[in-house]
């Protein structure tokens, strides 16, 4: 058993926390304050069980504790994602900020740590298509569910859906909204805190603003009905952000399993959204103002998918083709 912390090691690293988590509440949604939380927490921990304080934390710690989150792994075996390993190391950048703004320390050491480099695609969180296409009509009989419970279940993560991939928000965005944000006749949603805690407009197809007409009139008041929903209750679907992915995310792996389709998960419709209005040929620009996107080059990552495709696609049609004769198809 390890030998048990200092008393003082411990006291001092929690009203640190306590400070720096008081200061950022008012900058972060409530989403990004509860991941920051929880981030916080977990980055700290790994000081306390090293035994130093935040104050003797200096860049050979910080490459350590650098080092340690890269051999991490998930319960399958696998490392931690890239993207996980920068959250935790920007929100160590952010507190050590935070100590160096209160002259608690002279320098933050986790400026001088290099994040490892993320890669610049777009996951495979997306389908094709025909592919979403199918996965949505699939979503939208739910009527035809044996179990009234699971009828429920299956159409409100059919109205999420809807909303999801007409409008590219994310998840945590269509957890925040409240009815009032929905203006369904002339088709937008009113985004108050988005990523960075900055507003905007989104946009609905005229099917799912009927859905959501729908939704608003009948589905709703039955679904909240006689539920003690005290902290979300006035919200579009009455639930936090957790619980509201965990449902879609459990029922979309149902469905695209039982379609034989790949796996997506709830930030698939915004993926799927971004590339399918490429594909079609919508301007890159606009786009990036239909998901939100801050940066044009953000939006850009989307070109990516379809230059795999058109080389998935020269070496399935292209007439020079190798085969194992050593001969070539050609015309």
């Amino acid at each position: 058993m390890g030998e048990i912390m200092p008393p003082k090691i411990i006291r001092e690293a929690g009203e640190l926390e306590r400070e720096f988590l008081e200061y950022e509440k008012p900058r972060s949604t409530a989403q990004g304050y509860a991941s920051l939380e929880g981030l916080t927490r977990r980055v700290l921990g790994w000081f306390d069980q090293q035994e130093l304080t935040p104050e003797e934390v200096g860049i050979q710690e910080a490459v350590r504790y650098m080092a340690d989150l890269g051999e991490r792994v998930d319960d399958q075996g696998n490392p931690m994602s890239t993207g996980t390993v920068h959250n935790y190391l920007k929100v160590a950048r952010r507190f050590w900020d935070f100590l160096v703004m209160t002259e608690r320390v002279k320098t933050n050491p986790f400026q001088e740590v290099r994040y490892p480099r993320l890669p610049r695609h777009l996951s495979r969180n997306v389908l094709t298509e025909a592919q979403m296409g199918r996965v949505l009509r699939e979503l939208g009989r739910f009527d035809e569910l044996t179990k009234w419970y699971d009828r429920e279940r299956r159409y409100r993560v059919h109205v999420m859906a809807e909303l999801l991939y007409a409008s590219g928000l994310r998840i945590a965005e269509a957890c925040a909204l409240v009815p009032e944000d929905l203006d369904l006749s002339h088709r937008l949603v009113r985004v108050r805190e988005g990523k960075g805690r900055k507003s905007r407009t989104a946009f609905l197809t005229g099917y799912a603003a009927e859905i959501l007409e729908r939704y608003l009139s009948l589905g709703r008041p039955a679904i909240l009905h006689g539920h003690n929903r005290e902290m979300h209750g006035q919200t579009l679907f009455g639930a936090n952000k957790a619980r509201v992915a965990e449902v879609v995310n459990q029922e979309l792996e149902e469905v695209c399993r039982a379609l034989d389709l790949p796996v997506i998960t709830s930030h698939g419709f915004r993926h799927s959204l971004g590339t399918h209005l490429l594909r079609s040929g919508c301007d890159m620009r606009h786009i990036q103002v239909i998901l939100g996107h801050e940066a044009l080059q953000t939006t850009q990552i989307y070109t990516r998918v379809d230059k795999d495709d058109l080389k998935r696609s020269l070496d399935e049609f292209h007439p020079r083709q190798w085969n194992p004769r050593g001969e070539t198809n050609e015309v």
